[in-house]
């Protein structure tokens, strides 16, 4: 007994050590790593998303042999939680969506970069990487599975071998208790639908506090250069969560509109109940809004971005700009065409103006990519007046080209289609997302 329990104690030092280290090396992640607690258990290591289950016969095993793959199942772990793994909906074998679920948490760790870990990513995993590509198959569970219920079983059994890192026993729902059972066992099946309730809300917090926590590790760090770019792929169940990429480029600013949120009630009805034609407080005509208001998209149209891409990536930014509660009335969107030099610049300030744009736009340069004269660009604007209220850019490429040596001003996202597209990386001081969406032909 007091050797399991000395086993336990050293182990459980142990896994706070690689906690601290994860946290230093991502720090944005900071926040997930308190949203599910810890317990022993005799069998395999894994997570239900309310806590995570460890062996500490398993954790000193990966302890003496580094730190390295007991910190990468600790990320395991954690990213099922985060995308909520367990609980989602799939309709597929068990078998194929708990794969699924590995292989997509793998990859996202292997996109990640984080310092120590393997790189360039063992040719085990991104040999399955490029035939998922060549396959057509989009990165993210439901588009995997999809992908692996097509492998024979040999496969299968090589796949496990390679992605699968934790037990999922524990992801299994369980029984339904007979008729006799029932009443015994009411309160404790309610007693386990709220924590798992309070599981998911956990995780959706955190999941949602992400870009936040990005951008204020970024500006803590004063956007100085480092050798190692983190990234978080943002997906949710269409593969990424865009929407909530754009807001951090939103800006405050008052807007014509009733503001009840700030209105008196107890005036307005005394004044109304007691004189005939005299209202002691009406609504505010104005309220504060955080919004879109000045944006910037640059296009990089060398050869590699053809318009059918390109139209794919307008239409995937105007869903989300269409919206009322994004964009302000007075909005102006400048859309940019470059490839080593500016090739059309389009200010668009209503929606019959970008449908009109996207309708008619042809594709200009086909040269060399050079990012830095779109930034010369906006900076001249900036210079001039025609830009006051700019928050961020967004630059839509295959990421090989040449870009500027210091970061400017404003917020600058590089956004890539899809992996399949990719290939280059974007400088540190620079924002990256990866929309992961399939190309439709």
């Amino acid at each position: 007994m007091e050797s399991g329990e000395s086993r336990k104690s050293l182990a459980e030092e142990i896994l706070k050590l690689v906690r601290f280290r994860l946290q230093k090396k991502l720090p944005v992640l900071g926040a997930a790593f308190s949203a599910a607690g810890a317990q022993w258990s005799e069998e395999a290591s894994g997570t239900d998303a309310e806590m995570l289950y460890w062996n500490a016969d398993e954790v000193l095993m990966l302890f003496r042999e580094g730190t390295k793959r007991l910190e990468r199942k600790y990320l395991h772990l954690i990213l099922h939680g985060l995308y909520l793994h367990r609980f989602r909906r799939h309709g597929c074998p068990e078998r194929v969506w708990w794969l699924a679920c590995d292989l997509m948490t793998e990859y996202r760790i292997d996109r990640m970069h984080v310092p120590g870990f393997d790189w360039p990513i063992p040719e085990s995993r991104s040999r399955w990487y490029r035939k998922i590509r060549e396959a057509g198959a989009v990165f993210y569970e439901r588009g995997l599975a999809g992908w692996i219920q097509e492998q024979n079983e040999p496969g299968l059994l090589e796949l496990e071998r390679i992605f699968r890192k934790d037990n999922h026993e524990w992801w299994r729902e369980t029984a339904v208790p007979d008729q006799e059972e029932l009443t015994e066992k009411k309160q404790e099946r309610a007693e386990r639908t709220d924590r798992s309730s309070e599981a998911v809300h956990r995780w959706r917090t955190v999941f949602e506090q992400l870009e936040m926590r990005q951008e204020e590790h970024r500006r803590q760090a004063g956007g100085s250069r480092g050798s190692q770019a983190e990234q978080i792929v943002l997906q949710k169940e269409r593969g990424y969560d865009y929407r909530q990429f754009l807001k951090q480029f939103a800006v405050s600013q008052e807007e014509l509109s009733l503001d009840m949120d700030s209105f008196d009630y107890i005036p307005y009805d005394y004044s109304r109940r007691m004189y005939e034609r005299l209202v002691f407080l009406e609504p505010l005509e104005y309220r504060e809004r955080k919004k879109l208001q000045e944006f910037v998209i640059a296009i990089d149209t060398s050869g590699s971005c053809s318009g059918e891409i390109v139209r794919r990536f307008l239409r995937e930014t105007w869903e989300i700009f269409k919206e009322k509660d994004n964009f302000f009335r007075d909005m102006r969107i400048h859309l940019i065409q470059c490839d080593c030099l500016i090739q059309e610049h389009v200010c668009v300030t209503c929606e019959e103006e970008w449908k009109d744009y996207l309708e008619h736009m042809t594709v200009k340069g086909h040269g060399d990519t050079d990012f830095t004269p779109v930034f010369r660009l906006v900076e001249r604007m900036m210079e001039k007046g025609e830009v006051k209220h700019l928050k961020g850019l967004l630059y839509f490429t295959d990421g090989d080209g040449i870009y500027p040596e210091q970061k400017p001003d404003y917020d600058t996202a590089f956004v890539f289609l899809n992996e399949e597209l990719r290939k280059g990386r974007a400088p540190d001081w620079a924002l990256t997302l990866t929309l992961d969406a399939e190309l439709e032909t």
